[in-house]
């Protein structure tokens, strides 16, 4: 990820320290058996932590890969289906 906003990287890694700390909990929730909901509840926080990270990653890539690897002669459909390919992962 070249030209990458340090405040964008300082955020990205706020959320996934965030990510850490939340998977810590959930440990510690499965050991002290807390209830399926509480557990429930903290892997959502996971999921939408992680998925926002990907987010940003995924505009950085839409707005720069591309055409980084486009300006380093890969044939420009063959990034884009690469692109496409990709970032449809982040629905799955």
């Amino acid at each position: 990820m070249k030209e990458v906003d340090p405040e964008e990287v300082k955020q990205m890694l706020t959320r996934l320290k965030t990510v850490r700390g939340h998977i810590s909990g959930v440990e510690r929730m499965m050991e002290e058996e807390k209830s399926c909901e509480d557990i429930l509840l903290q892997l959502f926080a996971i999921r939408s932590a992680v998925h926002k990270v990907s987010v940003i990653v995924a505009q950085r890539y839409a707005s720069t890969c591309i055409i980084e690897a486009i300006d380093q002669g890969e044939d420009r459909q063959v990034a884009m289906n690469k692109a496409i390919e990709t970032l449809m992962k982040l629905n799955q």
